[in-house]
């Protein structure tokens, strides 16, 4: 199927990226009120004066793209890939909400944590889950919930139902890419496995965790195998990036143990993986029937959602804006 139109039309929708030049701006800002007229002149604007805050506008903005690629994106399973993690967070939200209630918290429920960017309406996913209806619901989450509520009833362990949800999900979105039959689509998805293991092993590391209870804490599909990560856990982090020197992360770990401890600037790895998995897809650029430009352009509009919602909260808080700027993904 030639992708020659979408991405002729998403290159005419990159012109409206924000630039790192305008995210320079917006730190500058004196105050949250200067920062917003900023915001007049780009495509948030209209989401702003229909919106209770700058987070819901971002949400909206990012929403309205989604809906846009659906117009001419002739393979919609390149869209749910992005969206998919955000049915898992509402999952999360629903039955954590769920959890307290039943443990006698009234208040339990926060409806107001849903994102609407998940594929699945979230009316329908909340009446599904506060019901125990699940027969419809896909990625496996027929079977996942009733196994989430086995294991909260045996454990009371939110963290270990949290776990099991993102095996689920990376799972799903490997099953998803895989039925797309695009190499670089799947590349990336075990890529995201790859970061998100990364980031866990830097958090327990900086936990002093033992690595032999470690396992758990790691998804299956990822180019590196779980018990490989896990593995980490026994040597010092500096010697990490000449363990993973045969993969494409160990680079960027590389890169950051030449600026910095990783175990001291987690904000900098953070970042660092961010733009990895942006840079994965960035060959994509060089061919005009890439289907994998749909997924790039819709990482490079996530990571300007982030970078908004960074310098909105710094300017709003009067936080430190150097700070802020070491957190802004590299803009286009």
């Amino acid at each position: 199927m030639s992708y020659v139109y979408t991405v002729a039309r998403l290159r005419g929708m990159e012109n409206h990226i924000l630039d790192t030049a305008f995210f320079s701006r917006l730190m500058d800002s004196a105050g949250i009120d200067d920062a917003l007229k900023a915001l007049g002149e780009t495509s948030y604007s209209q989401w702003l004066s229909q919106s209770a805050g700058f987070d819901k506008a971002i949400d909206s903005e990012i929403l309205a793209t989604c809906e846009e690629l659906k117009t001419f994106v002739p393979d919609k399973e390149l869209l749910d890939i992005f969206r998919l993690p955000y049915d898992f967070h509402n999952v999360k939200v629903l039955l954590k909400g769920l959890f307290k209630v039943r443990g006698g918290e009234s208040e339990g429920r926060r409806y107001d944590l849903l994102s609407k960017l998940g594929t699945i309406d979230t009316e329908e996913l909340t009446n599904a889950i506060e019901t125990e209806e699940y027969g419809f619901l896909p990625y496996g989450l027929t079977d996942l919930i009733p196994q989430c509520w086995q294991l909260w009833d045996q454990t009371k362990n939110a963290q270990a139902v949290e776990l099991l949800i993102d095996h689920q999900m990376f799972a799903a979105m490997l099953k998803v890419a895989e039925g797309l039959k695009m190499p670089d689509i799947v590349r990336w998805v075990r890529c995201k496995i790859d970061v998100e293991n990364l980031r866990s092993a830097i958090r327990l590391a900086r936990m002093k965790y033992d690595s032999a209870k470690a396992l758990p804490f790691f998804h299956d599909g990822g180019t590196i195998r779980a018990d490989d990560m896990s593995r980490l856990l026994n040597e010092p982090q500096e010697t990490w990036s000449r363990t993973l020197s045969y993969t494409d992360i160990g680079g960027v770990l590389s890169a950051l143990n030449e600026q910095s401890d990783i175990n001291a600037a987690l904000s900098d790895v953070s970042k660092s993986l961010d733009d990895y998995l942006i840079k994965v897809l960035e060959s994509a650029k060089y061919s005009m029937d890439a289907p994998a430009n749909v997924l790039l352009f819709l990482l490079t509009k996530e990571a300007e959602a982030r970078n908004m919602r960074v310098a909105l909260v710094c300017v709003a808080g009067g936080l430190d804006r150097e700070f802020g700027r070491r957190l802004l993904s590299n803009g286009r």
